[in-house]
């Protein structure tokens, strides 16, 4: 029996819990909580499920009571390559209905899985270089994938849920997430002097602690967070592959965080550092050593 004066587990609700890296955040946040997993495929996991589709506004509404939060992880993905409709479709509409089943259900906090790809620097184009670097959250977005303004509409729905006062939202901003089954093509792509990419990622570990820790921090209430190891997965320094693609167009607003650490990511983490308790652990040459 469990102890009557012992704290009680905080209960949480994950869509998508069952998928690439929500299996991740399950296993994680399983240890410590009370863990619901909602997704159309049951998890390997032993935990409550139910078999829930995020476009059925009335399944999330009964599977919410008596949540303390929701982690809302279930989307199409960058790497499915869906048509621009879905996107919109499955990942707008897909957050709404979470938004607003949590709200009716007063569920105390939701925490949005976003991507970098809402500020619309994920492709490296030339023509849109970023203003400045390290780039933190108040940097300009500019998307224009439907996957990416997926993403920053879901953050702008989070923002109008936070404004009514009675629901806190904080929306997590992945950036390449590095999983087993893409940690070879990465690798190939990062030794690519041709490749044209912001060399970001960040492990499912790493990605599973951040999570947790949004879910439990008493130091905010809402915002965007950038989730990023704090380095890159390339070996060349990052100032000299920037001047490479994008020429010296760029303001380096923390020279001293790159003579620190040479490798140091173009995406500022300090913000997850100072509100949620987050850093990476990961290292990408260690990562690269294993693997080879």
């Amino acid at each position: 029996m469990a102890d009557k004066c012992s704290p009680r587990r905080i209960r949480v609700a994950i869509t998508g819990g069952s998928g690439r890296v929500g299996r991740y955040v399950v296993d994680r946040l399983m240890k410590t909580m009370e863990v619901k997993v909602l997704d159309l495929q049951r998890p390997t996991q032993d935990v409550l499920y139910a078999e829930v589709n995020v476009l059925d506004i009335d399944a999330l509404r009964r599977e919410f009571i008596g949540m303390d939060t929701v982690v809302h992880l279930a989307a199409i993905d960058y790497d499915l390559k869906a048509a621009a409709d879905h996107y919109i479709h499955i990942n707008v509409q897909g957050t709404w209905n979470v938004l607003q089943a949590a709200h009716e259900a007063r569920v105390r906090r939701v925490v949005l899985c976003s991507s970098v790809s809402a500020c619309g620097l994920s492709e490296a184009d030339a023509k849109f270089p970023p203003d400045y670097i390290p780039v933190d959250e108040e940097h300009s977005a500019y998307p224009i994938e439907a996957y990416s303004v997926s993403k920053l509409l879901m953050e702008q729905m989070a923002e109008s849920y936070v404004r009514r006062g009675d629901i806190e939202v904080l929306c997590l901003r992945l950036m390449m997430v590095l999983l087993p089954e893409n940690i070879k093509p990465v690798i190939e792509r990062a030794h690519d002097a041709d490749t044209r990419w912001l060399f970001y990622y960040i492990t499912p570990e790493d990605c599973a602690r951040a999570f947790e820790c949004a879910v439990v921090t008493t130091k905010t209430k809402s915002g965007v967070f950038f989730i990023t190891a704090a380095d890159t997965c390339r070996a060349e320094p990052t100032l000299d592959w920037v001047e490479r693609v994008f020429g010296g167009r760029i303001q380096v607003r923390d020279r001293t965080r790159y003579e620190v650490d040479p490798r140091a990511s173009i995406f500022d983490g300090r913000r997850a550092h100072d509100l949620l308790g987050f850093d990476a652990e990961s290292n990408w040459m260690e990562i690269v050593q294993d693997v080879e």
